[in-house]
């Protein structure tokens, strides 16, 4: 088998010119790593999930909320522990019920409840099919999205599935659902590939090679211009190559003028269907990964998406993430526009690689997005403010999952994403609302902040809670999610009081999978953030002291 490497992380650096410039530039780096705290924090260990939690039990994670900033009036604590990558959370009454993935094998898929006073069972597990990517109470019954299907828990924690056959085998899955004012359930699909094609990026991200069949599905039929991508074959130890067209299986180069017939469980799409699973339906397609999906009071349907990767045979640079009221009926652009615009625009070129181009060779009429973020900050779970004590009644909360670097960004880049954002829905103003003191994920920097929030939900009580899917570990075989890292925070105004005063809830892990067995999420790829908050407290002292010595050279020069 070849080894396929990802893009190398760009580095750029610069000489200072002057005696001065070194001067000024060590004295504002010693000011950053003295602002930044890098002295040992104090953490705050989790506890034992029990009805009266043991002081002496503690989670693998460090913990510490002063390492998140808030807005005035607002705090925040640790309420669950010890999960493993969790995705998506949901109340049933004053229970939260929680989702443990099962990512990339990293530990056994489960849905969860926990009682207000710490106790725990087991919901659903046997059966489940990770990763596990949304959950809906109605009626008292729970309903799970799990890889290509949706279903309903049972007695004993029995599954029967009620929706199956979705596109969920490539590079995204179903995601979330929700509860329409129309009795009907929600759900959004991601697309099998990044941006229309099947390349080498399908093999290191690790499906290429159990599913070389997969390909991309259209929501209606589309007539394909015959664009096509010659690459390496990563599936064969050989030194050849393939040629892949649009909507086509790995190896397999599509006709100009060709008809790709569309079927209504299609990527890139929102659907709906009853709660028994029949009358299944498209409700809106281009949107290329929905993750977050809600309604808010007025009965108006949203949802979160993610813009395209620079990876893959065909890169699109510079696409945002994105905020949608979805209407009936709508296409939102994928996999031909781009915030608006074409594909072909110049902004979409990522500067060594081709001008990416059309795909159709005709488009439906464009819907825009609500609002726009940063490229690649990751928008998660979705959410709307019940007022009250919380305050800011009718604004959508957004969980920021942020980028791998240089994975999905195709070169270094300032990390974004990793907090929880707060977006007016009259005016479209975004608002950072809980951030990590340092940029980036908590575990590349050493600290006790966020890791990846994934979802939210608000909580009877009015408090906000956020789901964090933890950590990843560096292997010799990629980037691999490090189980039992995960958590739950809960973000409250100051006129309510912690439900965790002695420290959060550990809940009691599966059987663990051994290391050997899980999965990489990407293949022979590392993390390429620096970490800014080990490297400040080791660099500190070294340029206080080069500082130091610059200082008494000049002195010695104005002497002479």
């Amino acid at each position: 088998m070849k080894s396929v490497q990802p893009p190398s992380p760009r580095g750029i650096g610069q000489r200072p010119s002057t005696l001065v410039r070194v001067v000024t530039t060590l004295t504002l780096f010693l000011t950053i790593a003295v602002a930044a705290g890098v002295a040992s924090p104090t953490y705050i260990f989790a506890q034992q999930a029990t009805p009266t939690p043991t002081t002496g039990a503690q989670a693998p994670r460090l913990f510490d909320p002063a390492h998140i900033k808030l807005p005035d009036g607002y705090k925040i604590e640790v309420a669950v522990a010890n999960l493993s990558v969790p995705t998506t959370a949901v109340f049933d009454g004053n229970d939260l019920l929680v989702a443990e993935s099962g990512w990339a094998n990293t530990a056994s898929p489960r849905v969860i409840r926990i009682k207000p006073d710490g106790t725990m069972s087991v919901v659903a597990s046997e059966g489940l099919a990770g990763p596990v990517t949304g959950l809906l109470v109605k009626d008292g019954q729970v309903y799970v999205s799990h890889k290509g299907r949706v279903s309903i828990v049972e007695a004993e924690g029995k599954l029967r599935d009620i929706v199956g056959g979705l596109p969920s085998f490539g590079d995204h899955q179903n995601n979330n659902i929700a509860l329409g004012p129309d009795g009907k359930i929600y759900v959004g699909q991601g697309t099998v590939t990044n941006s229309g094609v099947v390349g080498e990026d399908s093999y290191i991200f690790g499906w290429l090679s159990e599913y070389p069949g997969v390909h991309e599905t259209p929501c209606k039929d589309v007539t394909l211009v015959g664009e096509n991508f010659e690459t390496d074959n990563p599936l064969t130890t050989e030194d050849d190559k393939v040629t892949t067209g649009a909507y086509k299986p790995f190896g397999t180069p599509s006709q100009a003028g060709e008809v790709i017939k569309g079927n209504v469980k299609c990527g890139g799409s929102i659907a709906r269907f009853n709660p028994d699973g029949s009358d299944f339906e498209l409700v809106a397609w281009g949107l290329r990964n929905p993750f977050g999906l809600e309604f808010d009071s007025s009965g108006q349907l949203w949802s979160t998406f993610h813009g395209a990767d620079v990876r893959g045979s065909r890169n699109i640079f510079n696409d945002p993430d994105y905020l949608v009221k979805v209407e009936e009926g709508a296409w939102y652009g994928w996999p031909d526009f781009y915030d608006g615009e074409p594909v072909t625009a110049a902004r979409f070129n990522e500067p060594t690689k081709p001008q990416p181009k059309f795909l159709w060779k005709a488009h439906p009429t464009l819907a825009k997005a609500f609002q726009i973020f940063d490229t690649h900050e990751g928008v998660n779970g979705l959410t709307f403010s019940p007022g009250g004590a919380f305050g800011f009644e009718g604004d959508a909360f957004i969980a920021m999952f942020g980028a791998y670097v240089p994975v999905t960004t195709g070169v270094n880049v300032e990390p974004s994403g990793y907090r929880v954002v707060r977006v007016d829905t009259e005016t479209g103003e975004v608002h950072n609302f809980a951030s990590n003191e340092l940029p980036g994920p908590a575990y590349v920097n050493q600290q006790g902040g966020f890791d990846r929030p994934s979802d939210l939900v608000f909580a009877p009580d009015g408090s906000l809670y956020v789901v964090d899917w933890g950590a990843s570990t560096i292997t010799d075989e990629g980037l691999k999610l490090t189980p039992l890292t995960g958590a739950v925070w809960r973000i409250y105004p100051e006129s309510l009081q912690p439900v965790r005063p002695n420290g959060a809830l550990i809940v009691e892990a599966p059987p663990q999978i051994p290391e050997s067995q899980r999965k990489p999420e990407v293949r022979n790829v590392p993390e390429a953030y620096e970490m800014l908050a080990p490297l400040l407290a080791i660099g500190g002292g070294v340029i206080l002291v080069a500082a130091l010595g610059v200082f008494f050279l000049m002195r010695r020069r104005r002497a002479s």
